[in-house]
């Protein structure tokens, strides 16, 4: 779940945003506008309507550049008349539409930002804050580190990088020491998550100088603040991380460091083999950890192991010897000491690598009930699928389970097994011969789960029944929706009919009954069950009347079932009600998919006005939504207009998405409207290439293209190809259109 600012971080955030953009003139569109629009006219007009100029008749048409600027003018004084009449919502929309035709323009961005937060609708606000912020050069550092902030939240992590840097520069050049390191601890943080070990060095060499100084930088009594751990181990952190850079002579500094400031010569052991190896003196990290191994240390989980393997590997005759070593010396600290798990399970991770089945089992199986570990369950079940040993193996799957009775930790060993016909049989006649009354719980829930793996669905069912009674409601409700929704996504839509119904039944609280009929409305619609689908849809609706995804089912079920002009009306309907409500971002997300539904319906129907509207609605609330980008800048191209936006539009999404053939067909489809036909052909190829030939109007543009370059038996060829998939798509206009170029070219 994405964390959301708190409601005074907000309003901080609009003022510090908004206060950090210094009060200007609409950009160059506005200022041109004459002075006296931005007032209503008073009293009547001074010339009669019989003494009015004929209309302005263009000798030439404006192109389309022109018709921008007119557009955009026209909507800055529309603007601004709303705003100045208190039409606050509205003065908003119509900033919103006229950003698109002036992106980058932070007057008409400030304006947004301010009505957005003026409204209440802070995700709006924030959204275009970002966008401020990336085209103000003045904002303050502490705006930047809000939007930054609010971007990192929000999983945008390369634009939060970018404003942590700009703000960072602007720090350091008002002294603001304190604001600085806390940047930079962030900076490192972020880089070394994201694999990215020499920017994180950059910043890591700052933090080093700022806090082995801290009188220097006048940070006396705040660095604390930022050390989580404490000091000692913020310098082991930065030894590490320049130790993933490869610097070994910063990394031995910051160890030094750490240990001057709170002894632990175990551990700095450990430190001292790690740079060692780093820097290839395999002789020296052996000494190192030879000392800290002899000294029986536990107070490093699997590293020293793992370090060990790797500097005998370099060293010994061959990897094979190498491992073998390691594997007699290691086993004689483990019997010594049986009960340390991080030793056992790396023994076992080396025993599986050699398919020791026996001496795996032996290290990880007396542990693994009170210690699980993710490495060593995959190990195990490894290791009784190899033994085929069933009864182990039901046992395991109970310890395997999560929170969600799931079964993820084993599922790629278990994936292998299903698609093993002998073992697989082997095992089923195993469970065959178990009484479900006799099983234990999580035995039966843990069965029950790998059937559903192995898609056999009414036998999962069966295990899963049998275990209702042992659970009390909550539980077993979270079982059945698990249960549901993966019969649901391996198309076993009959299985996930019981599971939802059979919770229904389970008398639960409003919210939990609504959202099992949401999803049993869903699965009935998906076996063709459509009136049952909207009776339920329309009870879970009433079950909880403010939620706008639970009534988007109503009009969803209509559109699936194929009743169109049923579910434009219900989508109106629900529009009507929920439209307005910009506090609950669910809400806004299924108004948004409305949307596009509805610009897709229309688009259909060739009313190119709707459908485009839909869009511009969907892009004035999300700007960055690259979806409706390029659906939108693909309707303006196909009906060849607005063609420079469209282009714009269709380039943004596919430099955001690369390998989306959909979008890259929009690109080959807008340089084929531009006469562009060789990038039209490489770029359709492309796209061709991506969706696996198996995308027929990706193949009917690629034969358009051919043809353009005077390819017909290419273009022959595409079209026949786009005809064979069409074929077996719900697209008869498509499909006429392209067996009509193969007749005209045959």
């Amino acid at each position: 779940m994405i964390l959301r600012p708190s409601l005074w971080m907000l309003l901080l955030f609009a003022a510090l945003v908004l206060g950090s953009v210094c009060p200007a003139s609409l950009s160059a569109a506005e200022s041109s506008m004459p002075e006296d629009t931005a007032a209503s006219s008073q009293g009547k007009d001074e010339l009669p309507f019989s003494q009015l100029p004929d209309p302005f008749v263009e000798k030439t048409p404006r192109n389309e550049s022109a018709e921008n600027r007119l557009q955009l003018t026209t909507l800055l004084t529309k603007a601004r008349l709303q705003d100045h009449r208190g039409d606050v919502a509205g003065a908003l929309e119509t900033y919103q539409r006229a950003y698109r035709l002036s992106p980058g323009s932070a007057t008409i961005l400030q304006e947004i930002v301010r009505l957005g937060f003026l409204l209440q609708r802070n995700e709006i606000a924030s959204r275009y804050a970002i966008l401020l912020a990336e085209n103000q050069m003045t904002m303050t550092a502490d705006a930047l580190q809000r939007v930054a902030q609010y971007c990192l939240e929000d999983g945008q992590t390369e634009r939060a990088i970018q404003l942590y840097e700009r703000a960072l520069a602007l720090l350091k050049k008002e002294g603001a020491h304190t604001q600085v390191l806390g940047i930079h601890f962030r900076l490192l943080s972020i880089y070394q998550t994201h694999g990215e070990p020499k920017m994180a060095a950059r910043h890591a060499n700052e933090v080093a100088k700022m806090i082995s100084e801290p009188d220097k930088f006048e940070l006396d009594g705040v660095v604390e603040q930022f050390t989580s751990g404490g000091l000692r181990s913020t310098f082991e952190k930065l030894g590490d991380i320049y130790l993933e850079a490869d610097q070994p002579d910063k990394a031995t500094k910051m160890f030094a460091k750490a240990e001057e400031i709170a002894p632990s010569p175990e551990v700095h052991l450990i430190h001292s083999a790690k740079v060692l190896a780093a820097r290839k003196d395999w002789a020296g990290a052996q000494g190192k950890l030879d000392e800290y191994l002899e000294a029986d240390h536990r107070v490093a989980g699997q590293e020293p192991y793992s370090l060990l393997l790797k500097v005998r590997k370099e060293t010994a005759d061959s990897p094979k010897a190498a491992q073998t070593e390691v594997v007699d010396r290691l086993r004689k600290l483990h019997d010594a000491s049986p009960d340390f798990a991080p030793l056992a399970y790396f023994l076992t991770s080396l025993y599986a690598e050699q398919d020791d089945w026996d001496n795996a089992i032996a290290m990880a199986a007396p542990l693994i009930a009170d210690e699980t570990d993710a490495d060593a369950l995959n190990d195990l079940c490894q290791a009784y699928i190899a033994k085929s040993d069933w009864s182990a193996l039901v046992s395991l799957l109970a310890t395997s389970l999560d929170g969600n009775y799931n079964l993820d930790t084993i599922s790629e060993p278990l994936e292998k097994l299903i698609d093993d016909p002998k073992k697989w049989d082997e095992l089923a006649t195993y469970l065959k011969s178990l009484t479900p009354t006799e099983t234990p719980l999580n035995e039966r829930i843990g069965i029950a789960r790998l059937y559903q793996l192995a898609s056999q669905g009414e036998t999962a069912w069966t295990w899963a029944e049998s275990t209702f009674p042992d659970l009390d409601n909550q539980e077993e409700a979270r079982l059945l929706m698990q249960f549901g929704l993966q019969a649901f996504r391996d198309d076993q839509e009959a299985v996930a009919e019981k599971a939802f119904r059979s919770a229904i039944k389970l008398g639960l609280p409003k919210s939990q009954t609504s959202l099992f009929y949401f999803y049993l409305a869903t699965t009935l619609e998906m076996q063709d069950k459509t009136s049952d689908a909207l009776r339920t849809a329309k009870r879970a609706a009433l079950l909880d009347e403010e939620s706008a995804l639970l009534r988007s089912r109503i009009p969803w079920t209509l559109y699936h079932a194929g009743r169109t002009e049923e579910a434009v009306k219900e989508y109106r309907t629900l529009l009507d009600k929920f439209a307005d409500d910009f506090a609950n971002q669910q809400t806004r997300q299924v108004i948004r998919d409305a949307k596009r539904l509805l610009s897709a319906i229309a688009g259909q129907k060739d009313d190119l006005p709707q459908a485009t509207e839909w869009l511009e609605q969907v892009l004035d609330e999300f700007p960055d939504d690259t979806g409706a980008m390029n659906d939108l800048g693909y309707l303006w191209i196909d009906h060849e207009k607005n063609l420079g936006r469209g282009f714009a539009m269709i380039q943004k999404a596919v430099a955001n998405e690369p390998e989306n053939y959909a979008y890259l067909d929009s690109l080959g489809w807008a340089y084929f409207r531009l006469g562009q036909y060789e990038q039209a052909v490489s770029t359709l190829e492309h796209a061709a290439k991506l969706a696996e030939g198996q995308d027929g109007t990706v193949l009917d543009h690629l034969g358009d293209a051919y043809l353009a370059l005077g390819k017909k038996e290419k273009a022959l060829a595409s079209w026949k190809q786009a005809s064979d998939v069409l074929q077996g798509e719900d697209d008869a206009e498509i499909l006429s259109q392209v067996e009509s170029k193969l007749k005209a070219n045959t």
